[in-house]
């Protein structure tokens, strides 16, 4: 089975997973969002796709998966790292990000504030002028609202649904016509 994974080290990458037609007693495949460590056996090329060997679960988001809405943003979070993660120079603030985010969603009341702050960190972590550009162009009161969201803790984030959905498409159009970031 082919599955990626997202490090500090390499950004994305690809991995092939063993699944053995055995019926030996072998710990389960990570779950979709799983944090693990992994060891690889040795590429046999440049170009090959490593196996992994043996890995061991640090952190389990499977608790996501009860909650609908929880899994679906962090599914939307998933896409755009699919999307963005493979040409990254430094990705270890993008995984301490990804890291943070999963983290975030045990706390927040409002998922998509989580998906906010990830694409508009994302940004600003790659070097995009995510603030310059996108922020200091919107109207007034959502500027003031986006000030107040990235200024505060998840958990004490609180905002209408419509001006939240308002924001967030506009950050998916900034970035999608002005930076080369793929959304969806």
């Amino acid at each position: 089975m082919r599955i990626r994974l997202f490090s500090a080290e390499l950004g994305l990458s690809g991995a092939l997973f063993p699944i053995s037609s055995q019926k030996k007693i072998n710990p389960p495949a990570p779950d979709f969002l799983d944090e693990v460590e992994c060891l690889f056996n040795n590429k046999k090329s440049e170009n090959s796709i490593p196996f992994i060997r043996e890995f061991e679960t640090i952190e389990s988001y499977r608790d996501l998966a009860t909650y609908p809405l929880l899994f679906m943003t962090a599914s939307e979070i998933a896409r755009f790292y699919l999307n963005n993660g493979s040409h990254l120079l430094d990705p270890g603030p993008q995984f301490k990000l990804l890291r943070s985010s999963l983290d975030s969603f045990r706390r927040a009341r409002v998922p998509n504030v989580v998906l906010l702050k990830v694409y508009y960190c994302f940004a600003r972590n790659e070097g995009l002028p995510v603030r310059e550009s996108w922020l200091f162009g919107l109207p007034k009161p959502l500027y003031n609202d986006v000030v107040t969201i990235l200024g505060q803790p998840v958990d004490q984030a609180n905002i209408e649904q419509s001006k939240l959905n308002d924001i967030m498409e506009s950050l998916k159009i900034w970035m999608n016509g002005e930076t080369e970031l793929h959304h969806r």
